[in-house]
């Protein structure tokens, strides 16, 4: 199926609580690629989905969104730290993480709670700059709000920022077409 460019981060769910859909994001079989491949890798994913469901639900953001940004940032590792700084399991920067009213030391970005609650604030900011544009916020996400307003609201021409909003996306239309049954 083609690449959605303009799709809410938003679930399609209603806002009254359902089911968490957990067991959804864990199939028997892999489905992330190499990483959900070895034991570690679908440990991770298994250990972390009912973390990243509750801060989806609360931000009314799309599990599936969530996991395909943490397979491509990190592969789900939590104590993953960049060359440029950002940390953790969504690959936060320290900046990004204050500006969004977490006030912690840089440390606790390596917890998967702060982590994922530092990111799920920043894609609803971005949400809210860039509406509905999933590329805008996924290449604002990489690369900064600043780079893609310095680039006419486009996607810059950054090869690791390209790169990057397409792995997203394609990791994300996978995981719909598995588990979301490709609508939303």
């Amino acid at each position: 199926s083609a690449e959605p460019d303009t799709v809410s981060i938003a679930t399609a769910a209603p806002t009254v609580p359902a089911p968490a859909p957990a067991p959804r994001l864990l199939p028997a079989e892999p489905t992330l690629g190499p990483v959900t491949r070895d034991p570690a890798g679908q440990a991770r994913i298994r250990a972390l989905a009912p973390l990243m469901a509750e801060v989806a639900l609360r931000h009314d953001i799309d599990p599936l969104l969530l996991h395909a940004l943490a397979h491509v940032e990190s592969r789900h590792r939590a104590q993953a730290v960049s060359p440029a700084g950002a940390r953790g399991l969504m690959q936060v920067m320290p900046a990004t993480a204050r500006s969004v009213g977490l006030t912690q030391d840089d440390r606790a970005l390596l917890s998967p709670e702060a982590n994922l609650e530092a990111s799920a604030r920043y894609l609803k900011q971005l949400q809210a700059r860039f509406g509905n544009n999933l590329r805008l916020v996924l290449a604002a996400y990489n690369a900064g709000e600043g780079a893609v307003e310095r680039h006419g609201r486009r996607v810059p021409p950054f090869a690791e920022t390209q790169a990057y909003v397409r792995d997203v996306l394609a990791v994300y239309a996978e995981l719909r077409r598995r588990f979301a049954g490709g609508g939303a």
